[in-house]
């Protein structure tokens, strides 16, 4: 069987390959959200990594893997129809957090995939996804619609290092969204931004590489 732990190693970090798709971190917050699972051999490890790597890209079930309790994803392309199949660059996701709803996108929060990617080699595999903060691509709005501002990115993968999978989630150049002319919704990005710098951020990826990887499935 595949065993679930958290991982809390900051040396994983230094994998050339995930140096490589993570982007650097110049100013704001950053973060760092993982779980790894230990496998019996190399094709269990294999077949791991497969799920796990599917699960990755298919977006609009992430909240299924991650939990009840924690927020959705919804799948958009790049002219803002809402789509049903692995990701893509230059996708959209809607993201509904539990808690209080972003006035000025509807409730949601969006970000656009701006870097996807596979590599294997040897005993090694790779699968990322990068987003950052943008605008609602339903409407003309081109400030960022999400509570962190434009510089923020999230890199979620799925590595595998022989007999070890890592699920992770990588914050960058995190800053609060202060451009809204909504004094209401400035006041709750700040919020927001602060409950994540708080932890709750944590907690939401926690439950998503947890998910990635769960043994049941494997």
């Amino acid at each position: 069987m595949a065993f679930v732990i958290t991982m809390r190693n900051k040396g994983a970090t230094k994998e050339p390959w995930l140096n490589e798709v993570v982007p650097a971190q110049h100013s704001g917050q950053s973060s760092f959200t993982h779980s790894y699972i230990k496998c019996r051999n190399a094709s269990h490890a294999q077949a791991c990594y497969g799920v796990a790597a599917e699960r990755l890209v298919n977006v609009n079930r992430w909240h299924e893997y991650a939990g009840q309790a924690t927020a959705s994803f919804h799948l958009f392309d790049e002219t803002g129809n809402a789509i049903n199949r692995p990701v893509q660059k230059n996708d959209y996701l809607r993201i509904n957090i539990p808690g209080p709803d972003n006035p000025d996108a509807d409730g949601g929060d969006w970000v656009q995939v701006v870097q996807t990617g596979e590599k294997s080699a040897g005993e090694q595999q790779l699968t990322f996804i990068t987003v950052q903060s943008c605008g609602n691509p339903l409407t003309s709005t081109t400030s960022p619609t999400h509570f962190f501002d434009q510089p923020a990115t999230s890199t979620f993968v799925i590595f595998r290092k022989q007999l070890t999978i890592m699920a992770a989630v990588y914050g960058r150049n995190e800053h609060p969204n202060r451009q809204s002319r909504n004094l209401f919704t400035r006041i709750r990005n700040w919020f927001v931004y602060l409950g994540a710098q708080l932890g709750l951020a944590n907690l939401q990826w926690k439950a998503l590489t947890h998910g990635l990887l769960h043994e049941k499935e494997h």
